[in-house]
């Protein structure tokens, strides 16, 4: 029997793949994308609250912003409610880019599922983000 993490790690591979080569025009990558995505979501961030936001390591935050400040993405504030952190905001251009990424993903989520009824596709998401919360729970545990 195949272990159900093979399955999302080589569907996620994939879609990181194809992320690259869509998004290199841009002048962003897969590592980038979903910083741009969460701030025009959410613009104003405290620094502090992204890797909960998007699901990432606290290590990757200040590399990551700091690539995307220096490409005209995103401007860095000193939080006026608390000066210990900072807040994020994106720039015109993340604005910009915002669509175009939104475009690629809806594109890549429409052709992968395009196999699949309606009721598939719903019965995906839903044990998808049961099997993400039980992810997120274990990890915290263990973590503890």
């Amino acid at each position: 029997m195949d272990l159900t993490c093979k399955w999302i790690t080589l569907a996620n591979r994939h879609y990181y793949m194809y992320l690259g080569k869509a998004l290199a025009p841009l002048g962003i990558n897969t590592s980038q994308y979903l910083f741009i995505l969460a701030l025009c979501r959410e613009p104003g961030i405290t620094q502090d609250k992204l890797p909960e936001r998007i699901g990432i390591n606290k290590s990757n935050v200040t590399r990551a912003l700091t690539q995307l400040e220096r490409a005209g993405f995103i401007r860095r504030e000193s939080n006026p409610q608390d000066k210990r952190t900072t807040t994020v905001h994106p720039t015109q251009r993340a604005y910009d880019v915002y669509p175009r990424i939104m475009r690629v993903v809806a594109h890549w989520d429409a052709a992968v599922t395009s196999r699949f009824s309606g009721w598939e596709k719903e019965t995906l998401q839903t044990l998808l983000q049961r099997l993400t919360d039980a992810a997120k729970a274990f990890k915290d545990d263990a973590m503890n």
